[in-house]
């Protein structure tokens, strides 16, 4: 498929272009997961905890959800294209430098420099589909891109296992650098160049009172699973993060209903079936990021060869690709809240199952919870993606998208601290693995009730064109 764009002799192919920007987003989100069986093994080679190892994963969510808003503005201002295109080689270049990394500080330092990298293109992607796609074709492009999105986040323990087992854990930084620079190539070839740009000023104290409050609330989660939550300086950097994000809120709040009607349109802060949407996709990515962080590493610990582990864990991705457009479809036809909170009753008991299952923590048993897991994610996203975005006004398909890849990111970030506490015991479950996984199941059975009660009390305040609910 080719659309003629308006730069003269300007032929562009939409369908590589979908493509392209579909790896990237696929990247990005397969670095967040690829590391989770090989925290063992960085643990050993360098010589330190497998709790500081998370931080391979922590430290680049982290980044990724600081810098998201700032790079979004970024590429308003300078053009989509570039600042996408140049994401794509930070990323390549930061995973060169971690496959060539002989020490932690190194490690996490262009750890940084790949997750800076990862927030260029995954801010830019979506605003680049909507800019580029004609109104009939936007949706299914869209809905392609989320597609690669849990894709990437759910195959990369797969993919990681296999690596580990027949080379070392740099090979995951080998392969990624390769493949996110040949990406970056192709991009800088097929993407068109942007035909417009926007002003207006860069939110940084906005970008640094989020970055304080993600990181105080990181540090404090590993610093208590080290010692206690109890003691004072966990206690007061939890202090810090909360009252950061109680008193962004709260601005946000009073600038939106402040702002002129013209810049207010659609409400972020005060729509109650947007914020069900947002609080749901990040529930449910901490969940079942939690979990994908934790099973392999205690499955790793106990003795299981890393290419058993990637197998057992490649069936989340395969269930989750067949359910979801299965999903997607019901969605259509029924109605997002019925399989919406079906999936998330599911993912519940799922992970009930997997807390009080613990003494029985075996590889084959893992089988089961983990496709499970799989298909409850598959009946979320899809309906989840729908809802949100189709309350979304045209001209706001890119903002909102962004803040879907942000609450994702956040999400995982999350999962990822949850996931440390569950693998600080060693090679046995301990309280932690219990209490992270009873908290995830009972957050995402709250959240099941959300949906009924907010998008049906949003269908009679709205008209249908919103949401179609029987």
């Amino acid at each position: 498929m080719s659309l003629t764009m308006p730069s003269p002799e300007r032929v562009v192919n939409l369908t590589a272009v979908k493509v392209v920007i579909c790896l990237g987003a696929f990247l990005s989100n397969l670095s967040a997961g690829m590391f989770n069986i090989s925290l063992v093994d960085i643990s050993a080679d360098l010589q330190i905890p497998v709790a500081s190892a998370q931080w391979v994963v922590s430290i680049y969510l982290l980044v990724i959800s600081v810098l998201l808003p700032v790079m979004g503005r970024l590429g308003d201002r300078f053009g989509r294209r570039k600042v996408h295109n140049l994401g794509l080689f930070a990323f390549a270049a930061g995973a060169l430098g971690c496959a060539l990394a002989w020490n932690e500080a190194m490690l996490l330092g262009f750890r940084v420099l790949q997750g800076a990298g990862a927030s260029m293109y995954q801010a830019t992607n979506m605003a680049l589909i909507v800019s580029l796609f004609p109104a009939e074709q936007r949706g299914r492009a869209l809905g392609l891109m989320s597609t690669f999105v849990a894709a990437g986040s759910m195959a990369g323990p797969a993919l990681g296992g296999f690596l580990i087992q027949w080379f070392a854990w740099e090979s995951n930084f080998w392969l990624l650098a390769v493949v996110a620079g040949a990406v970056g190539v192709l991009a800088h070839r097929l993407i068109p160049r942007d035909t417009e740009t926007a002003g207006g000023r860069m939110n940084l104290a906005g970008a640094a009172w989020m970055a304080v409050c993600l990181t105080s609330l990181m540090i404090a989660v590993d610093l208590g699973s080290r010692s206690s939550f109890l003691s004072v300086p966990v206690l007061l950097l939890l202090a810090v993060s909360v009252g950061l994000a109680a008193g962004y809120t709260g601005y946000a709040r009073f600038a939106q209903r402040n702002s002129p009607p013209a810049e207010n349109g659609f409400s972020l802060f005060t729509d109650r079936s947007f914020a069900a949407g947002i609080v749901i996709t990040v529930i449910t990515y901490m969940a079942a990021f939690a979990a994908q962080l934790a099973l392999p590493s205690l499955l790793r610990l106990a003795g299981a060869e890393p290419a058993w582990v990637g197998m057992i864990m490649i069936g989340y991705p395969l269930a989750l690709v067949v359910t979801a457009p299965v999903s997607g479809s019901i969605a259509d036809r029924k109605g997002p809240v019925g399989i919406l909170t079906a999936g998330l009753l599911l993912m519940s008991i799922t992970l009930l199952a997997l807390g009080l299952g613990s003494p029985a923590l075996r590889a084959g048993a893992m089988v089961l919870p983990v496709v499970l897991l799989g298909c409850a994610m598959g009946m979320i996203t899809s309906p989840n993606t729908s809802i949100v975005m189709g309350l979304a006004a045209k001209s706001q398909l890119g903002r909102v998208s962004s803040i879907l890849a942000l609450s994702r990111n956040i999400g995982m970030m999350f999962g990822t601290a949850a996931g440390g506490l569950m693998i600080s015991g060693g090679n046995r479950p301990n309280g932690s693995y219990v209490a992270v996984f009873v908290a995830c199941a009972a957050a995402v059975g709250l959240s099941s009730v959300w949906p009924l009660y907010s998008f049906r009390h949003s269908s009679k305040r709205k008209s249908a064109e919103h949401l179609h609910i029987p």
